[in-house]
């Protein structure tokens, strides 16, 4: 069974910095494991690494598809499996979609749903709403209904299709071998610094002109029902784009929306085999990487 290396964590806890060292020192590649990171054209919004951060360090997964395109978990298993497998290094997973890594370690358990099934979920949407939604979630999996992002519509439908064809996503992961070894490493900070450290980036995404990207997305592709569309971020200053919000209304909730989810990736981590939980403060991204690179070399 090949061994990977995880690097997940909460949104702004540096993963990708830690990756870049550590995949420096093993010499090896990374395979982003970031759910809208996959889309081209999303760069300020979701903090996507650099080609001069990644310092010479092949990364995958990356700019994959358009961001008028659904990408699902499962479409990730698919292609993330088909580079690890061709790789004949020890590679490095990063990223804070923790739905992902399962999805690399028990696939294809759920595979892709019904087009006219997401269809006629799309339109009790449009109709009646999210919480109606919600509430079919609920009563199919309520284990799921308590875990997952209930504000992303995508994220609620996938759920519900899981549900109905007979598998609860919540209970599956776990009951097949995994395919490959995992050894992961949850990067954490304290709460009150993390929330500190999400309110500054985002300041720091819109000085760096996320409202002219978002803009830009809405030029090229018009206001897509996507789940790019619907990230965090984007779907915040694409209403300010429409005249529904001032833009430090828009400013402040994406704050709060990044908070909540950052708490949301928490609880799920919680459920995951995890190796070590590593602190970050007060510590550089050379320093986590070489504490991980000892914790590999004594496993």
């Amino acid at each position: 069974m090949k061994t990977i290396v995880g690097i997940t964590g909460t949104t702004s806890v540096g993963k990708s910095a830690v990756a870049v060292r550590l995949a420096k020192l093993l010499n090896t590649e990374v395979i982003s494991a970031d759910s809208m990171q996959i889309y081209k054209g999303m760069n300020v919004g979701t903090a996507k690494i650099t080609h001069d951060e990644m310092m010479g360090v092949p990364h995958h997964m990356i700019d994959v598809v358009e961001p008028n395109s659904n990408y699902s978990s499962f479409l990730y298993q698919q292609d993330a499996s088909r580079i690890i497998n061709g790789m004949q290094t020890t590679p490095i997973v990063v990223g804070g979609t923790g739905f992902y890594f399962d999805s690399l370690l028990y696939p294809p358990e759920f595979g892709d749903g019904s087009a006219e099934r997401r269809q006629q979920l799309q339109s009790l949407l449009e109709t009646d709403g999210l919480p109606a939604l919600q509430e079919i979630l609920r009563n199919l999996d309520e284990a799921t209904y308590a875990i997952i992002d209930r504000q992303n519509p995508k994220r609620v439908i996938r759920a519900i299709e899981i549900a109905e064809s007979g598998m609860l996503r919540s209970q599956g992961q776990g009951k097949r071998n995994p395919q490959y070894n995992l050894i992961l490493f949850v990067l954490q900070r304290d709460r009150q610094d993390l929330f500190a450290q999400i309110d500054t980036r985002v300041d720091e995404m819109i000085a760096n002109g996320l409202i002219d990207e978002v803009k830009s997305l809405v030029d090229k592709y018009g206001y897509c029902d996507t789940s790019a569309f619907s990230a965090i971020g984007y779907k915040e200053i694409i209403e300010y784009l429409q005249g529904k919000t001032t833009v430090e209304q828009a400013v402040d909730k994406i704050k709060l929306n990044t908070r909540h989810y950052a708490k949301r990736q928490i609880t799920y981590y919680k459920k995951m085999n995890v190796k070590e939980y590593v602190d970050v403060e007060n510590k550089s991204s050379f320093e986590i990487a070489q504490h991980i690179r000892d914790v590999l070399l004594e496993s």
